[in-house]
């Protein structure tokens, strides 16, 4: 983190958010992602040629598969969501096409689903590419089927006391184009709504995190660091 308020600035962004976890953040994410198998297959075929009952049961076979592998894992409640990768058959690259959105999915219940498939593969292509061609033949490639367990929310970080604001807890020389005398705080005393403009330096034992001249970093309800970039 020592560096995001440079990288901030070269991106021209004005505003950076630091969590007191910043060092451990790809793991919190994992940990609050839901479960998740993929599982995929290759019916390459004209839509207009294919038995539709047989791309029926490879969904259903797909989903069944993807929902055994996941129960060995997730014990929660669990939900699938069908795709189908589709492209004209002059084409040399497909589309995904999700079949069970909140625009209305396809009617599984049909003996024969393939025309509602063929259908939103010419909206889709219109809705990516301003046009569709549903008089030229229409290539299924792949068949797609993610199954997620949800997972229960993570627990939100509290709010803090109020406290007074906390002193440095020491100085430290930075060379920033010049060398410069900053005061060092650390990340966890912290008072929420204080205030710290730069050039300063904030440590906790997993992140240090360096102020500029002119930023200024306002600490959240939370603890959390909201730093304003100077602009240059």
């Amino acid at each position: 983190m020592k560096r995001v308020a440079e990288i901030a600035r070269q991106l021209d962004l004005k505003r950076v958010i630091v969590p007191r976890v910043a060092a451990v953040l790809s793991a919190w994410g994992m940990l609050a992602t839901d479960l998740r198998f993929e599982v995929s297959r290759s019916h390459i075929g004209d839509a207009r040629a294919l038995d539709g009952a047989a791309v029926k049961r490879l969904f259903e076979e797909m989903e069944a598969d993807g929902m055994r592998r996941l129960r060995a894992s997730c014990a929660g409640p669990v939900r699938a969501a069908r795709a189908v990768d589709m492209r004209y058959g002059e084409q040399v690259f497909e589309i995904t096409v999700p079949l069970d959105d909140s625009s209305g999915g396809v009617d599984w219940s049909e003996a024969d689903p393939l025309p509602q498939i063929v259908e939103r593969f010419h909206r889709r292509h219109e809705a990516l590419y301003t046009y569709s061609m549903p008089d030229q033949e229409s290539v299924l490639v792949n068949a797609r089927v993610t199954v997620s367990g949800i997972l229960e929310e993570l627990p939100r970080e509290p709010s803090l006391p109020s406290s007074p604001p906390a002193a440095p807890a020491g100085e430290r020389r930075l060379y920033l184009d010049r060398w410069v005398a900053a005061p060092v705080y650390r990340f966890d005393a912290l008072a929420p709504a204080q205030h710290i403009t730069g050039p300063a330096v904030i440590e906790s034992a997993m992140t240090t995190v360096l102020l500029r001249p002119g930023d200024m970093a306002s600490v959240t309800a939370q603890g959390w660091l909201d730093i304003a970039i100077r602009s240059d």
